[in-house]
């Protein structure tokens, strides 16, 4: 079963020409049956929108960052599309980014905001069955992160220099992490440069995280299988 498992959209992300619809419509004509919607949880993302979310109870901003998954998930539902939602998480002045699955809404809604944790702080909160990997590490102004704080890395990134990717799954051999690939999608010119083919079917979380943990997939790399080669 093909799934991305690193995609935004519009709704939550400045950068993103296409709104979550049109890139499961996208991704549908790809090939692939699943995606998660791994919105930025940042600083800089309540800065882009504060004319929208100035004076917004914690409720208000939980609802405008589930916006882009929400819609993600009814277009994904009519197409017979699996619909996840998972964030990339970065927590304040800091540069380091992690793609957490597991998440649900609820979670979202009584948690503290993310962004004002700090790692290990989060740790302490996350959902017991959930999962965190650093992403994609070995960017500029990036620090790895300890490994024993992660369950794996993205050591496949569609926007990252193929020389950072290869850094990355040198450092998760190293250290015995766990390896996902991912086409971080902003652009079309992202579409279906990443994912994981799972042996299994994945319709829930909890599923994709037993997928996940059992490492029962291959990664899927642009110019080495990719829906779009």
């Amino acid at each position: 079963m093909r799934f991305d498992l690193h995609v935004h959209t519009a709704e939550n992300d400045i950068v993103v020409t296409k709104d979550a619809p049109e890139i499961v419509k996208m991704y549908h004509e790809k090939g692939y049956e699943g995606l998660v919607i791994t919105n930025h949880f940042f600083s800089l993302s309540l800065e882009w929108y504060r004319d929208i979310l100035r004076g917004a109870s914690h409720e208000k901003m939980i609802d405008h960052y589930l916006k882009g998954y929400r819609n993600a998930k009814i277009t994904g539902d009519a197409l017979g599309m699996v619909v996840l939602l998972g964030t990339e998480l970065r927590f304040d002045n800091t540069s380091n980014d992690y793609l957490v699955f597991g998440i649900d809404e609820d979670f979202l809604y009584n948690a503290p905001m993310l962004n004002t944790l700090t790692l290990d702080k989060f740790l302490k909160i996350m959902p017991e069955n959930s999962l965190i990997y650093q992403a994609h590490p070995f960017r500029n102004n990036m620090t790895i992160t300890k490994p024993e704080k992660l369950f794996g890395i993205e050591v496949y990134n569609g926007g990252t220099p193929k020389d950072r990717n290869e850094f990355a799954r040198m450092w998760a051999d190293m250290h015995n992490l766990r390896k996902i690939s991912g086409s971080d999608y902003h652009l079309p010119k992202h579409l279906a440069r990443g994912g994981v083919d799972f042996f299994n079917r994945v319709e829930t979380n909890d599923e994709l995280v037993a997928q996940l943990r059992s490492g029962r997939y291959t990664l899927i790399e642009f110019g080495k299988g990719a829906a779009n080669d």
